[in-house]
């Protein structure tokens, strides 16, 4: 036995993580994988704080708010998530994937700052669009437009927090990375309990401390990587850059939309009560393993990119599948039901949308690490992961519109299970694209 009173908690979940590796591969850890425990480590801590303070900020908000405000701020978030799309364009991806596959301040000095003046362009093009064309897309998304506006500043604070957090984890910080994610989870509970002291208790109060929240750690990451970030724009490099999130583009695009077109199209066939409540199961079940396969993913990306042989990666996560279905379905129920309870009364325990929304759960985090994957292997693999994004996109959508109408919540979660069983299948069938 080990004396954990001695040790230090990243200690302790370093070998906690060596054993469950070495008795899941039957292997001894090599050099490489004990680097990826060590990174994956700060991460699982720095995760395991974030989460401490967002399920403390989101079971307040649900509770305070109820689910009419709760939803309305879910609904901003969601029409935010298609805004962003052209103001990014899949450069942080890019930028991971090539920083990543070599350490070299100079070229990765040049990778970033290429990668940031690209953002810049297309974030004033996209701006100047939604500004001309507003009324428009107010109409589309059936939205007041105060909702659109705070939708496109909660776009352009993502942006800004994805693209600066995407460059810590291109440069391998992943200390720092577990740092910023708990410093971004702290500051959204605690602006929250500001507003709502200065009476803002409304939607508008998750809003305004989602943007602090992003704002500052943006701030804060510009600051520590200044000199990386230089006037300089290298034609070559944007071209490289461009043709990699061209193809990623599309998948972001699919992602988003199977991700959130089904509370568009709940507030347009229910309420913004019944997307709260839906809010709350997601929540409560497809984040959770989410968030445990994000903690995995952030390491996994940028570490396997520099791989030659990605098929023996493959084994080796064929080999986590079946104690990834059977522990996480039970495991995902038991925090629903736990999690929902917190959000209170207002939020219907339904035993029937639980087992289902458990099942996406698990499908989505195995669809998530089959795609990084695949998008690791380069272009040939992007193009794989696109055609199993854009499968699920395309069914959910067709499937929600022909569901919800008639089942109305159970109707989403139906379709997002069916959707994702086909997506996997197109993307695991084309598993030759690793040879």
């Amino acid at each position: 036995m080990v004396d954990h009173q001695t040790e230090t908690p990243i200690i302790i979940l370093k070998k906690n993580f060596a054993y469950v590796y070495e008795r899941l591969f039957h292997e001894k850890i090599s050099g490489n994988a004990l680097n990826f425990i060590n990174s994956i480590s700060y991460i699982a801590i720095g995760t395991i704080i974030a989460t401490i303070f967002s399920f403390t900020y989101n079971i307040l908000a649900g509770r305070l708010l109820g689910p009419s405000e709760y939803g309305k701020f879910t609904l901003i978030n969601t029409i935010a998530m298609f805004l962003y799309i052209p103001m990014l364009l899949g450069t942080s991806t890019a930028m991971v994937k090539y920083n990543s596959e070599k350490i070299d301040f100079d070229r990765q000095k040049i990778i970033i700052s290429t990668s940031y003046m690209l953002v810049f362009v297309f974030t004033i093009i996209t701006l100047i669009f939604y500004s001309v064309f507003s009324s428009k897309i107010v109409q589309t998304f059936s939205i007041p437009p105060d909702f659109y506006w705070l939708s496109v500043i909660f776009a352009v604070t993502f942006v800004c927090y994805t693209l600066t957090t995407e460059t810590i984890r291109s440069l391998f910080n992943m200390r720092m990375l577990a740092i910023l994610s708990s410093i971004q989870a702290m500051l959204l509970l605690f602006s929250f309990l500001l507003f709502i002291t200065l009476n803002t208790a409304s939607f508008k109060a998750m809003v305004y401390s989602t943007y602090v929240a992003y704002t500052a750690v943006s701030v804060i990451i510009c600051i520590y990587i200044h000199k990386y970030l230089k006037p300089i724009f290298d034609r070559e490099w944007a071209r490289t850059l461009m043709k990699y999130s061209s193809l990623t583009i599309f998948s972001g695009i699919s992602y988003m939309l199977y991700t959130n077109i089904d509370k568009i199209l709940i507030n347009k066939y229910m309420t913004v009560t019944d997307v709260g409540i839906y809010n709350a199961y997601t929540y409560a079940s497809i984040n959770i393993l989410d968030l445990l396969s994000g903690i995995f993913i952030t390491v996994f990306f940028p570490t396997i990119s520099g791989y030659k042989n990605k098929k023996i990666i493959l084994k080796k996560i064929n080999r986590f599948v079946p104690y990834l279905v059977l522990l996480g379905i039970p495991v995902t129920i038991i925090a629903e039901f736990l999690i929902l309870n917190f959000y209170g009364e207002e939020y219907p325990i339904n035993l029937l949308w639980m087992i289902t929304f458990a099942i996406i759960s698990v499908l989505s985090a195995l669809y998530r690490i089959y795609a990084w994957l695949f998008n690791s292997e380069g272009e040939k693999g992007v193009k794989l992961t696109l055609s199993g994004t854009g499968t699920i996109a395309i069914v959910n959508i067709l499937l929600d519109i022909y569901l919800i109408p008639q089942w109305g919540i159970f109707g989403a979660i139906t379709a997002t299970t069916l959707a994702f069983c086909i997506g996997i299948c197109v993307i695991y069938s084309r598993k030759n694209v690793l040879d």
